[in-house]
C-alpha cells in the first residue's frame, strides 16, 4: 500500500492556540533585589548518552547567591538612557537638568527592598505634583544638610520655575522615565537605612556622558574609572587603624568617586566614614553640586566640605568654602525659626477666634 503524501483530503494538524497576551508593565522588566537562592544542578538531557562518572563526594545541590550586574555598569546604562531621553526630547544644553532629576531620585528618602515599589509612583503623576515631589525632596534635605543642598544649587535652580515650558517638562519626564525603568532606585535603595550606599556613582556617570567631548578637554576633566578607584582605595587605607579625625582632601575630586571607594572600603574594616573629615574641590559647578549630593547619597558624615573653585588660582578654596558653609547654616537657621515663629501666630490666631 502506497501513501498519496499530495492528495487534498489529508487531515490536517490544527494549529496550537496562541499563548493570551499578558499585561507587561513599564517596570516588568527590572530585576527584583537579589536575595540568596538554592538552585539544583540540572539532570542530563535524555538523548544524550551517559558516561560513566565516579560517585560525587558532594551533594548535589549549591547554594549561591544569584547573578548580580555590576553596578558601576548599571550606572553607566542608567547615564546613557538619560542622555538619549534628554536629546531625544530636545532638552536642551543646560545639562544641570537631567543631573539634577537623576539627584533628586537618588535622594528620595525611601529605602530597602520596597524602595523600588515608588517608580511606579514616580511615573503616574501628572507634571504639577511630579515637580512638586522634586522641590519637596530638595527641601527636605535642605533643612539636614543646607550647605551641601546650596552647593548643589545649579542642580535644582531650574525648579524655581513655576511653569516650565512644555518642551523642557517633556524632557524633564523622559529623563526621570529613562532612569526609574532602568533600575535607578534599585540600585541607589541598596541599603535598608539612608546612609551607607556606595556601590556606585550614577551622577558622576551621567555627568561624564552628558558632557561633550569639548566641554570636557576645556575642563580638563578626567573620569577616574570606578574599578581603578577602588583599587587605590584598598592599597591606601589598609588593615592598620585609620585615626578618627584624620582629614582627606581632593582638589580634583569631580563628582568625588575617590571617596565612594575609600567610605566603601572603610566599612569593610568596620570604620566609620563620619569619624573622618572629607573635602572636595572641582572648578565645575555642576560636578561639585553632584559631589555634594554624594556626599549624602553614601553617608559621609557631617564634616563635608564642598567647594567650588580653581585651586591652582585661588590656592586655599576651603576658606571661602568655610564661610559659605557657616552662611548655609545661619540662614537655615533664621529661615527655620521664623516658620516656627509664623506657626505660633496663626495658632494664637486660631485659639482666639475659637474664643470670640
Amino acid at each position: 500500500m502506497q501513501l498519496d503524501l499530495f492528495r487534498e483530503d489529508q487531515p490536517r494538524k490544527a494549529p496550537p492556540p496562541a499563548p493570551p497576551a499578558t499585561f507587561r508593565p513599564a517596570l516588568a522588566d527590572l530585576p527584583p533585589p537579589p536575595a540568596p537562592v538554592t538552585i539544583a544542578i540540572p539532570t542530563r538531557r535524555q538523548h544524550q548518552a551517559a558516561k560513566p562518572v565516579p560517585p560525587a563526594s558532594r551533594p548535589s545541590r549549591r547554594s549561591y547567591e544569584p547573578f548580580q550586574r555590576n553596578p558601576h555598569q548599571v550606572a553607566h546604562d542608567i547615564a546613557e538612557a538619560v542622555q538619549v531621553a534628554w536629546y531625544g526630547a530636545q532638552g536642551g544644553s543646560r545639562i544641570e537638568i537631567p543631573v539634577g532629576v537623576v539627584a533628586a531620585l537618588a535622594l528620595w528618602p525611601l529605602r530597602g527592598p520596597d524602595a523600588p515599589l515608588a517608580a511606579h509612583w514616580w511615573l503616574d503623576l501628572n507634571d504639577e505634583d511630579f515637580l512638586a515631589a522634586l522641590r519637596e525632596c530638595w527641601a527636605r534635605w535642605w533643612i539636614q544638610r543646607p550647605d551641601l543642598i546650596d552647593r548643589a544649587t545649579p542642580l535644582h535652580r531650574w525648579l524655581e520655575d513655576e511653569r516650565p515650558e512644555r518642551t523642557r517638562m517633556k524632557a524633564v519626564r523622559a529623563v526621570a522615565h529613562a532612569a526609574l525603568t532602568r533600575g535607578m532606585l534599585h540600585l541607589t535603595s541598596a541599603a535598608p537605612d539612608f546612609g551607607g550606599s556606595c556601590d556606585a556613582d550614577v551622577l558622576g556617570a551621567v555627568v561624564t556622558v552628558m558632557r561633550s567631548h569639548g566641554a570636557r578637554e576645556a575642563l580638563a576633566e578626567i573620569h577616574t574609572p570606578p574599578e581603578l578607584s577602588e583599587l587605590m582605595a584598598r592599597m591606601l587605607i589598609t588593615d592598620q587603624p585609620l585615626t578618627p579625625g584624620m582629614k582627606f582632601d581632593d582638589p580634583a575630586s569631580g563628582t568625588g568617586g575617590l571617596y565612594r571607594a575609600a567610605a566603601q572600603r572603610m566599612r569593610e574594616l568596620g570604620l566609620n566614614p563620619h569619624d573622618f573629615g572629607w573635602a572636595m574641590t572641582d572648578i565645575d559647578p555642576v560636578a561639585a553640586a553632584g559631589a555634594a549630593v554624594n556626599a549624602i547619597l553614601w553617608d559621609l558624615g557631617p564634616h563635608v566640605l564642598v567647594a567650588c573653585a580653581d585651586t591652582l588660582t585661588e590656592g586655599d578654596p576651603y576658606v571661602r568654602a568655610s564661610t559659605e558653609w557657616r552662611e548655609s547654616h545661619a540662614r537655615r537657621d533664621r529661615m527655620v525659626e521664623e516658620a516656627r515663629f509664623l506657626a505660633r501666630i496663626r495658632r494664637m490666631d486660631a485659639i482666639l477666634t475659637g474664643v470670640a
